[in-house]
Protein backbone atom coordinates (compact mmCIF):
# COMPACT_ATOMS: atom_id res chain seq x y z
CA UNK A 1 0.00 0.00 0.00
CA UNK A 2 2.90 2.90 0.95
CA UNK A 3 4.61 1.51 -2.49
CA UNK A 4 1.21 2.38 -4.45
CA UNK A 5 0.54 5.78 -2.51
CA UNK A 6 4.26 6.60 -3.13
CA UNK A 7 4.00 5.74 -7.29
CA UNK A 8 0.43 7.75 -7.16
CA UNK A 9 2.36 10.61 -5.92
CA UNK A 10 5.30 10.07 -8.12
CA UNK A 11 2.61 9.97 -11.33
CA UNK A 12 1.22 13.19 -9.57
CA UNK A 13 3.93 15.12 -9.55
CA UNK A 14 4.81 13.74 -13.17
CA UNK A 15 1.96 15.05 -14.34
CA UNK A 16 2.01 18.34 -13.03
CA UNK A 17 5.76 19.27 -14.17
CA UNK A 18 4.79 17.60 -17.55
CA UNK A 19 1.21 20.44 -17.55
CA UNK A 20 3.97 22.62 -16.56
CA UNK A 21 6.39 21.94 -19.70
CA UNK A 22 3.05 22.07 -21.78
CA UNK A 23 1.84 25.38 -21.03
CA UNK A 24 5.55 26.84 -21.40
CA UNK A 25 6.14 25.10 -24.57
CA UNK A 26 2.70 26.84 -25.28
CA UNK A 27 3.77 30.14 -24.54
CA UNK A 28 6.94 29.60 -26.16
CA UNK A 29 5.22 28.55 -29.19
CA UNK A 30 2.53 31.89 -29.17
CA UNK A 31 5.74 33.95 -28.96
CA UNK A 32 7.31 32.65 -32.25
CA UNK A 33 4.00 32.28 -33.68
CA UNK A 34 3.93 35.91 -33.40
CA UNK A 35 7.39 36.97 -33.69
CA UNK A 36 7.09 34.86 -37.48
CA UNK A 37 4.21 37.44 -38.23
CA UNK A 38 5.81 40.41 -37.49
CA UNK A 39 8.45 39.16 -39.59
CA UNK A 40 6.71 38.99 -42.79
CA UNK A 41 5.62 42.66 -41.83
CA UNK A 42 8.31 43.26 -41.69
CA UNK A 43 10.10 41.58 -44.85
CA UNK A 44 7.59 43.31 -46.51
CA UNK A 45 8.42 46.58 -44.50
CA UNK A 46 11.60 46.37 -45.17
CA UNK A 47 11.57 45.85 -49.06
CA UNK A 48 9.34 48.49 -49.54
CA UNK A 49 10.84 51.32 -47.38
CA UNK A 50 14.52 50.37 -49.27
CA UNK A 51 12.79 51.02 -52.41
CA UNK A 52 11.53 54.33 -51.20
CA UNK A 53 15.56 54.78 -50.58
CA UNK A 54 16.95 53.85 -52.95
CA UNK A 55 16.11 57.14 -55.47
CA UNK A 56 16.13 59.55 -52.71
CA UNK A 57 19.76 58.54 -52.00
CA UNK A 58 21.03 58.51 -55.54
CA UNK A 59 19.00 61.52 -56.66
CA UNK A 60 20.41 63.58 -53.76
CA UNK A 61 24.01 62.65 -54.57
CA UNK A 62 23.44 63.30 -58.43
CA UNK A 63 22.03 66.94 -57.79
CA UNK A 64 24.97 67.33 -55.48
CA UNK A 65 27.72 66.55 -58.04
CA UNK A 66 26.24 69.67 -59.92
CA UNK A 67 25.34 72.32 -57.27
CA UNK A 68 27.88 74.72 -55.96
CA UNK A 69 26.29 77.11 -53.44
CA UNK A 70 27.73 75.81 -50.42
CA UNK A 71 24.12 76.53 -48.68
CA UNK A 72 22.47 74.04 -51.24
CA UNK A 73 25.36 71.72 -51.14
CA UNK A 74 24.39 71.85 -47.00
CA UNK A 75 20.98 71.05 -47.56
CA UNK A 76 21.56 67.84 -49.74
CA UNK A 77 23.82 66.86 -47.55
CA UNK A 78 21.23 66.82 -44.44
CA UNK A 79 18.94 64.96 -47.17
CA UNK A 80 21.58 62.51 -47.42
CA UNK A 81 22.07 61.95 -44.20
CA UNK A 82 18.48 61.74 -43.01
CA UNK A 83 17.93 58.69 -45.89
CA UNK A 84 21.44 57.05 -44.81
CA UNK A 85 20.22 57.06 -41.21
CA UNK A 86 16.51 55.37 -42.48
CA UNK A 87 18.66 52.95 -43.95
CA UNK A 88 20.17 51.63 -41.17
CA UNK A 89 16.94 51.63 -39.06
CA UNK A 90 15.97 49.11 -41.67
CA UNK A 91 18.89 47.26 -41.62
CA UNK A 92 18.44 46.90 -37.64
CA UNK A 93 14.84 45.80 -38.41
CA UNK A 94 16.05 43.19 -40.98
CA UNK A 95 18.71 41.79 -38.46
CA UNK A 96 16.09 41.69 -35.75
CA UNK A 97 14.30 39.35 -37.67
CA UNK A 98 17.13 37.64 -39.47
CA UNK A 99 16.09 38.56 -42.75
CA UNK A 100 19.89 39.29 -43.61
CA UNK A 101 22.54 37.37 -44.39
CA UNK A 102 25.38 39.87 -45.26
CA UNK A 103 27.17 40.11 -42.76
CA UNK A 104 30.35 37.74 -42.48
CA UNK A 105 30.61 36.04 -38.93
CA UNK A 106 34.67 36.57 -37.55
CA UNK A 107 36.31 35.03 -35.00
CA UNK A 108 34.78 36.98 -31.90
CA UNK A 109 36.31 37.74 -28.54
CA UNK A 110 33.54 38.09 -26.23
CA UNK A 111 35.41 39.35 -23.60
CA UNK A 112 36.66 42.49 -26.08
CA UNK A 113 32.73 42.84 -27.10
CA UNK A 114 32.10 42.98 -23.62
CA UNK A 115 34.07 45.66 -22.44
CA UNK A 116 33.28 47.98 -25.37
CA UNK A 117 29.65 47.70 -24.54
CA UNK A 118 30.67 48.04 -20.90
CA UNK A 119 32.29 50.83 -21.83
CA UNK A 120 29.69 52.66 -24.31
CA UNK A 121 26.91 51.90 -22.13
CA UNK A 122 28.01 50.72 -17.91
CA UNK A 123 28.01 54.76 -16.97
CA UNK A 124 24.81 55.81 -17.97
CA UNK A 125 23.87 56.95 -14.42
CA UNK A 126 25.49 58.27 -11.72
CA UNK A 127 25.33 56.13 -8.37
CA UNK A 128 24.93 52.58 -10.14
CA UNK A 129 27.93 50.58 -9.69
CA UNK A 130 29.16 48.40 -12.87
CA UNK A 131 31.42 45.92 -12.11
CA UNK A 132 32.56 42.94 -14.30
CA UNK A 133 34.71 39.84 -14.09
CA UNK A 134 35.62 38.52 -17.02
CA UNK A 135 36.86 35.28 -17.14
CA UNK A 136 38.97 34.33 -20.90
CA UNK A 137 36.08 32.37 -22.73
CA UNK A 138 37.08 30.65 -26.39
CA UNK A 139 36.11 32.69 -29.44
CA UNK A 140 32.92 32.43 -30.78
CA UNK A 141 32.07 33.22 -34.56
CA UNK A 142 30.66 36.18 -34.66
CA UNK A 143 29.45 40.08 -35.91
CA UNK A 144 31.18 42.21 -32.99
CA UNK A 145 28.99 45.48 -34.15
CA UNK A 146 25.81 42.96 -33.75
CA UNK A 147 27.09 41.73 -30.51
CA UNK A 148 28.27 44.70 -28.91
CA UNK A 149 25.28 46.37 -29.51
CA UNK A 150 23.22 43.21 -28.20
CA UNK A 151 25.06 43.27 -25.14
CA UNK A 152 25.05 47.30 -24.90
CA UNK A 153 20.57 46.90 -24.77
CA UNK A 154 21.15 44.00 -22.09
CA UNK A 155 23.31 46.00 -20.26
CA UNK A 156 21.60 49.21 -20.63
CA UNK A 157 18.16 47.33 -19.47
CA UNK A 158 20.02 46.38 -15.83
CA UNK A 159 21.04 49.92 -15.29
CA UNK A 160 18.06 51.10 -15.43
CA UNK A 161 16.44 48.62 -13.61
CA UNK A 162 18.23 48.84 -10.25
CA UNK A 163 17.79 51.96 -7.94
CA UNK A 164 20.68 54.55 -6.93
CA UNK A 165 23.22 52.94 -5.17
CA UNK A 166 22.41 49.59 -6.94
CA UNK A 167 24.51 47.07 -8.65
CA UNK A 168 25.10 45.30 -11.91
CA UNK A 169 27.78 42.54 -12.25
CA UNK A 170 28.67 41.15 -15.88
CA UNK A 171 30.64 37.81 -15.85
CA UNK A 172 31.58 35.77 -18.81
CA UNK A 173 32.82 32.07 -18.36
CA UNK A 174 32.77 28.85 -19.71
CA UNK A 175 30.15 26.46 -18.52
CA UNK A 176 29.82 22.98 -20.62
CA UNK A 177 31.44 23.89 -23.80
CA UNK A 178 29.41 27.19 -23.88
CA UNK A 179 30.67 30.96 -24.03
CA UNK A 180 28.64 32.40 -21.37
CA UNK A 181 28.16 36.08 -20.56
CA UNK A 182 25.90 36.67 -17.30
CA UNK A 183 24.58 40.36 -16.85
CA UNK A 184 23.09 40.47 -12.86
CA UNK A 185 21.58 42.99 -11.33
CA UNK A 186 19.72 44.05 -7.61
CA UNK A 187 16.64 45.71 -8.79
CA UNK A 188 13.32 45.15 -7.91
CA UNK A 189 13.23 42.11 -10.38
CA UNK A 190 10.29 41.31 -12.79
CA UNK A 191 7.11 39.41 -12.51
CA UNK A 192 6.66 35.75 -14.12
CA UNK A 193 3.66 38.40 -16.48
CA UNK A 194 6.77 41.12 -17.55
CA UNK A 195 9.65 38.07 -17.72
CA UNK A 196 7.23 36.22 -20.38
CA UNK A 197 6.85 39.14 -22.19
CA UNK A 198 10.38 41.25 -22.13
CA UNK A 199 11.34 39.98 -25.47
CA UNK A 200 8.10 40.83 -27.24
CA UNK A 201 8.74 43.81 -30.22
CA UNK A 202 7.21 46.80 -28.53
CA UNK A 203 6.70 45.58 -24.81
CA UNK A 204 7.82 47.90 -22.22
CA UNK A 205 7.66 49.13 -18.50
CA UNK A 206 9.68 52.65 -19.06
CA UNK A 207 7.58 55.28 -19.33
CA UNK A 208 9.60 56.79 -23.38
CA UNK A 209 11.07 53.40 -24.12
CA UNK A 210 10.23 52.13 -27.86
CA UNK A 211 10.33 48.59 -26.48
CA UNK A 212 12.38 47.54 -28.82
CA UNK A 213 16.17 47.06 -27.07
CA UNK A 214 15.35 43.48 -25.75
CA UNK A 215 13.76 42.27 -28.46
CA UNK A 216 16.48 42.90 -30.79
CA UNK A 217 19.62 41.65 -28.37
CA UNK A 218 17.06 38.73 -28.37
CA UNK A 219 17.15 38.44 -32.27
CA UNK A 220 20.91 38.98 -32.64
CA UNK A 221 21.44 36.29 -29.96
CA UNK A 222 19.25 33.85 -31.89
CA UNK A 223 20.55 34.78 -35.40
CA UNK A 224 24.27 33.92 -33.88
CA UNK A 225 22.84 30.17 -32.51
CA UNK A 226 23.02 31.59 -29.19
CA UNK A 227 20.26 31.42 -26.37
CA UNK A 228 18.93 33.63 -23.45
CA UNK A 229 18.02 32.14 -19.95
CA UNK A 230 16.56 34.91 -17.21
CA UNK A 231 16.50 34.13 -13.79
CA UNK A 232 14.06 36.89 -11.96
CA UNK A 233 11.31 37.70 -9.11
CA UNK A 234 9.61 39.84 -7.49
CA UNK A 235 12.18 40.99 -4.52
CA UNK A 236 15.57 39.23 -5.73
CA UNK A 237 16.50 41.11 -9.12
CA UNK A 238 16.93 39.56 -12.31
CA UNK A 239 19.74 37.96 -14.21
CA UNK A 240 20.35 37.22 -17.78
CA UNK A 241 22.60 34.14 -19.13
CA UNK A 242 23.63 34.54 -22.87
CA UNK A 243 25.12 31.67 -24.20
CA UNK A 244 26.86 31.11 -27.70
CA UNK A 245 28.18 27.60 -28.98
CA UNK A 246 31.99 27.78 -29.08
CA UNK A 247 32.41 25.35 -31.94
CA UNK A 248 29.76 24.05 -34.95
CA UNK A 249 28.91 27.40 -35.88
CA UNK A 250 27.79 27.89 -39.36
CA UNK A 251 29.68 30.55 -40.80
CA UNK A 252 28.45 32.50 -43.26
CA UNK A 253 30.48 33.81 -46.38
CA UNK A 254 31.77 36.40 -46.69
CA UNK A 255 29.68 38.84 -48.37
CA UNK A 256 29.69 39.42 -52.63
CA UNK A 257 31.38 43.32 -52.16
CA UNK A 258 32.95 44.83 -55.40
CA UNK A 259 36.37 44.04 -55.74
CA UNK A 260 38.06 47.28 -56.92
CA UNK A 261 40.28 45.89 -59.45
CA UNK A 262 40.66 48.36 -62.03
CA UNK A 263 38.46 47.63 -64.82
CA UNK A 264 37.90 48.52 -68.49
CA UNK A 265 37.63 52.63 -68.90
CA UNK A 266 36.02 52.59 -72.25
CA UNK A 267 31.96 53.31 -71.49
CA UNK A 268 29.92 50.08 -70.97
CA UNK A 269 26.59 49.15 -72.44
CA UNK A 270 24.48 48.17 -69.68
CA UNK A 271 21.25 46.34 -69.56
CA UNK A 272 18.75 47.78 -66.59
CA UNK A 273 15.55 45.91 -65.32
CA UNK A 274 13.57 46.93 -62.75
CA UNK A 275 10.04 46.91 -62.50
CA UNK A 276 9.89 50.08 -59.67
CA UNK A 277 10.49 53.64 -62.56
CA UNK A 278 12.04 55.40 -59.51
CA UNK A 279 14.27 52.78 -59.01
CA UNK A 280 15.20 52.16 -62.74
CA UNK A 281 15.34 55.83 -63.82
CA UNK A 282 17.87 56.68 -61.18
CA UNK A 283 20.33 53.63 -61.52
CA UNK A 284 19.75 54.71 -65.53
CA UNK A 285 20.60 58.34 -64.71
CA UNK A 286 23.63 57.39 -62.38
CA UNK A 287 25.29 55.30 -65.27
CA UNK A 288 24.48 57.58 -67.93
CA UNK A 289 26.11 60.37 -65.93
CA UNK A 290 29.54 58.68 -65.58
CA UNK A 291 29.18 58.36 -69.70
CA UNK A 292 27.84 54.58 -69.63
CA UNK A 293 25.24 53.83 -72.17
CA UNK A 294 22.17 52.72 -70.96
CA UNK A 295 18.87 50.69 -72.20
CA UNK A 296 16.22 49.99 -69.78
CA UNK A 297 13.63 47.20 -69.11
CA UNK A 298 10.38 47.50 -67.26
CA UNK A 299 10.07 43.27 -66.09
CA UNK A 300 11.99 40.15 -66.53
CA UNK A 301 10.16 39.03 -69.28
CA UNK A 302 11.17 42.63 -71.32
CA UNK A 303 14.62 42.30 -70.33
CA UNK A 304 14.98 38.67 -71.82
CA UNK A 305 13.99 39.85 -74.78
CA UNK A 306 16.11 43.28 -75.36
CA UNK A 307 18.92 40.88 -74.19
CA UNK A 308 17.69 38.50 -76.97
CA UNK A 309 17.82 41.11 -79.20
CA UNK A 310 21.06 42.10 -78.14
CA UNK A 311 23.36 39.81 -76.39
CA UNK A 312 26.44 42.50 -76.71
CA UNK A 313 26.02 44.46 -73.27
CA UNK A 314 28.50 44.77 -71.16
CA UNK A 315 26.83 44.31 -67.82
CA UNK A 316 22.85 43.37 -66.61
CA UNK A 317 21.73 44.59 -63.98
CA UNK A 318 18.75 43.37 -62.29
CA UNK A 319 16.04 43.97 -59.50
CA UNK A 320 15.31 40.84 -57.91
CA UNK A 321 11.55 41.08 -56.87
CA UNK A 322 9.81 41.32 -60.19
CA UNK A 323 6.43 39.81 -61.49
CA UNK A 324 6.39 36.58 -63.09
CA UNK A 325 10.01 36.63 -64.13
CA UNK A 326 12.36 38.00 -61.17
CA UNK A 327 15.63 38.67 -61.29
CA UNK A 328 17.28 35.12 -60.58
CA UNK A 329 15.54 33.90 -63.54
CA UNK A 330 16.25 36.67 -66.32
CA UNK A 331 19.94 35.80 -64.67
CA UNK A 332 19.92 32.39 -66.08
CA UNK A 333 18.23 32.92 -69.17
CA UNK A 334 20.87 35.65 -69.70
CA UNK A 335 23.68 33.48 -68.30
CA UNK A 336 22.17 30.71 -70.80
CA UNK A 337 22.30 32.88 -73.91
CA UNK A 338 25.91 34.40 -72.93
CA UNK A 339 27.41 32.43 -69.92
CA UNK A 340 30.56 35.34 -69.16
CA UNK A 341 27.70 38.48 -69.40
CA UNK A 342 28.71 39.88 -65.82
CA UNK A 343 24.85 40.09 -63.62
CA UNK A 344 24.23 42.29 -61.33
CA UNK A 345 21.14 41.50 -58.68
CA UNK A 346 19.67 44.85 -56.74
CA UNK A 347 17.28 43.84 -53.81
CA UNK A 348 15.54 45.65 -51.27
CA UNK A 349 15.00 42.23 -49.35
CA UNK A 350 18.88 41.84 -47.81
CA UNK A 351 20.70 39.06 -49.06
CA UNK A 352 19.03 35.52 -48.45
CA UNK A 353 21.17 33.58 -50.89
CA UNK A 354 24.91 32.21 -50.13
CA UNK A 355 27.57 33.17 -52.14
CA UNK A 356 27.16 29.85 -54.13
CA UNK A 357 23.63 29.83 -54.28
CA UNK A 358 23.79 33.04 -56.58
CA UNK A 359 26.57 31.91 -58.29
CA UNK A 360 24.28 28.90 -59.40
CA UNK A 361 21.55 31.45 -60.39
CA UNK A 362 24.12 33.33 -62.70
CA UNK A 363 24.40 36.41 -60.28
CA UNK A 364 27.82 38.03 -60.36
CA UNK A 365 27.41 40.45 -57.43
CA UNK A 366 24.37 41.94 -55.67
CA UNK A 367 23.97 45.51 -53.99
CA UNK A 368 21.23 45.71 -51.12
CA UNK A 369 19.31 48.59 -51.64
CA UNK A 370 18.92 51.73 -50.91
CA UNK A 371 22.36 52.18 -53.07
CA UNK A 372 24.52 54.58 -52.91
CA UNK A 373 26.10 56.37 -56.73
CA UNK A 374 29.41 55.46 -55.54
CA UNK A 375 28.23 51.87 -55.25
CA UNK A 376 26.62 51.48 -58.37
CA UNK A 377 29.81 52.68 -60.24
CA UNK A 378 32.46 50.59 -58.43
CA UNK A 379 30.17 47.58 -58.84
CA UNK A 380 29.91 47.84 -62.47
CA UNK A 381 33.80 48.65 -62.69
CA UNK A 382 34.48 45.58 -60.38
CA UNK A 383 32.59 43.01 -62.73
CA UNK A 384 33.08 44.47 -65.96
CA UNK A 385 37.44 43.84 -64.56
CA UNK A 386 36.82 40.20 -64.06
CA UNK A 387 34.86 39.51 -66.89
CA UNK A 388 37.55 41.13 -69.14
CA UNK A 389 39.88 39.00 -66.91
CA UNK A 390 38.29 35.97 -67.25
CA UNK A 391 38.33 36.17 -71.31
CA UNK A 392 41.83 36.40 -71.88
Amino acid sequence: MVALGAWALWLRLRAQRLGQELAEATEHLTRVQKLGSLGEMAASFAHAFNDVLTPIIGRTQLVTQRVTDPQLREWLGTIERAALDGAQTVKRIQDFMRLRRDEALVPVDLGVVVKQALAATGTRRAGVRVEADLAPVPTISGDPLGLREAFGHLIVNAVEAVPDNGVVRVATRLEEGQAVVAISDTGNGMSPQTQGRMFEPFFTTKPGATGLGMCLAHGIVSRHGGQIEVDSGIGRGTTVRVMFPTEGVTRPRAPMLPRLAAGPTSPARCLVVDDDAQVRDMIRDILSNAGHKVVVAQVGADGVERFKADTAFDVIITDLAMPKLNGLQLARVCKTLRPNIPVVMLTGWGVLLTEEELSEHGVDEVLSKPVRMDQVLSTISAVRARASDAER
